[in-house]
């Protein structure tokens, strides 16, 4: 078993893990536990920082990635590539807090419609710090091809940290003021226990190696970091563009349906995140030794791999959104809408395969600046456009919209550079049977049981969508795994 294919299905488990935690945080404990308004301010905080965190770490995160093959030597501890990666950013984090201390008044002036934002915008230093680290070491660690451990701090032991910390507010044990502080503290615990697990695996090495350093190499992973860093901004302001401009024109309430909306429709995406902790490192290495008829055989399968577990999710969410709108309150009944055009345009990034990946670790990095300009312009444009006219179903379009045009022009750049492009027939035929499976779903009758509905419509759709999925042998690596699980288990 290869390794992408290995270290997809263990981070595809251990997300799945993540989602149980995240269906009892997001969709039960964050919206009864807490007003709209005080969950808009948890998330507008961590979009705010998911941006100033792709500047402060000055690129390191994809650095880490595209070069560490150039330094790997297990006899030299890789020559000191750890205590690069780890010094650099320290630049970028004090850059950050200069901003922070000294534009604090037109920040907090942007968001003064936004109850609690003026409060609490200090926890963006904790956060911030928080998220760079994890994502530079976390880097590391992936290029090392050691995915599983981020998965588990980022998906299961985050979100355990968070369930406890709204189960002691719930109880009155703490307040709000110390669970906004536990909140953005958790963040700096993700990057410490990174530490922990290479100091057990015996690669904890921060010896530095500076006549290792070549002016050439320097100049390269400079020139690669810069445009790293512009690059990354695009897949930033399409995440996170959508709530930072909710919470300054539309307020914290409405920011806090939307988060809810997006995260139920964002859940889609769980075969991707798996796929995109992994790939990148080996697509790096595929680029370094020119071994382009791999990248493509790559390339397709990330596509139809993504596609048929994003479709069954997507129409398991959508025959389901009756029983979401009876479990959240009646203040997020205006999440549906967001929910399916979310889902259609995590659909969509799906598809398109790891063109990104493709770009940033070849040659022709620096074509996503281009991508990106075009990105920021028609994303921010769209979302002032539509957030006033149709508030967060507004955000919804922009966001699918923005992310339709960016992988359009990606997936057309890599297709005139390398030949290559993600997409066959067999994705058709899985757009086709979905579409029946959740047409069939839709004309079924209720349970009067909310959670015995989901249980048995889930159940359904699984057992008919896989049955399909498996007859019409649209994947072979799907196919390769159900034939593994019945040779050990049937």
């Amino acid at each position: 078993m290869g390794v992408i294919k290995q270290q997809s299905i263990i981070n595809t488990f251990i997300t799945y893990i993540g989602i149980v935690l995240g269906f009892i945080s997001t969709i039960y404990l964050y919206p009864n536990f807490l007003e709209p308004d005080q969950y808009g301010l948890t998330r507008l905080l961590l979009s705010v920082s998911f941006v100033f965190t792709q500047f402060a770490h000055m690129g390191m995160n994809n650095t880490a990635i595209r070069f560490f093959p150039y330094f790997e030597d297990e006899k030299t501890d890789h020559n000191g590539f750890l205590f690069l990666i780890l010094v650099v950013p320290i630049t970028g984090f004090l850059l950050f807090l200069g901003i922070i201390f000294l534009f604090d008044d037109l920040l907090i002036s942007y968001y003064d419609s936004s109850t609690y934002f003026g409060e609490y915008y200090l926890l963006l230093i904790p956060i911030v710090f928080g998220l760079l680290y994890f994502e530079v070491i976390n880097s590391y660690v992936r290029a090392r091809l050691h995915s599983v451990p981020g998965s588990v701090i980022s998906e299961i032991i985050l979100r355990l940290i968070i369930i406890i910390l709204l189960v002691l507010f719930w109880y009155d044990w703490i307040t709000f003021d110390q669970f906004m502080v536990g909140f953005a503290c958790s963040y700096i615990i993700q990057p410490l226990l990174l530490l922990v697990f290479l100091f057990m695996k015996g690669e904890l090495f921060l010896k530095p190696n500076f006549a290792y350093l070549k002016t050439t190499l320097v100049k390269r992973m400079a020139n690669y970091g810069l445009f790293a860093v512009l690059g990354g901004m695009t897949t930033l302001i399409v995440n996170n563009i959508d709530i930072i401009m909710l919470g300054s024109l539309a307020g914290l309430t409405e920011t806090g349906v939307y988060a809810i909306a997006f995260y139920i429709g964002s859940v889609i995406i769980v075969p991707q995140r798996s796929l995109g902790k992994i790939a990148p490192a080996v697509v790096a290495k595929h680029l370094k030794e020119k071994n382009y008829d791999e990248i493509e055989r790559i390339y397709k399968s990330s596509s139809i791999n993504q596609m048929v577990p994003g479709l069954l999710i997507f129409v398991g969410v959508v025959a389901n959104l009756h029983n979401l709108n009876e479990i959240l309150p009646e203040a997020y009944a205006s999440a549906s809408s967001v929910i399916i055009i979310i889902g259609i345009s995590k659909l969509i990034d799906m598809t398109a395969g790891i063109n990104g990946a493709i770009i940033l670790n070849s040659k022709y990095y620096r074509f996503d600046l281009v991508s990106m300009l075009i990105l920021i312009i028609f994303s921010i444009t769209l979302n002032y456009w539509l957030i006033p006219a149709l508030g967060i179903t507004g955000a919804a379009i922009a966001t699918a919209a923005s992310l339709f045009l960016y992988n359009l022009i990606k997936g057309t750049y890599v297709w005139i550079k390398f030949s290559m492009q993600p997409f066959s027939p067999k994705i058709l035929m899985l757009i086709g049977l979905s579409s029946i499976v959740l047409w069939i779903s839709l004309q079924t009758g209720h349970f009067d049981n909310t959670y015995v509905d989901i249980i048995i419509r889930s159940s359904v759709i699984t057992l008919v969508y896989s049955f399909g999925v498996l007859s019409m042998n649209v994947s072979e690596e799907v196919n390769s795994i159900w034939k593994d699980i019945k040779a050990k288990f049937l």
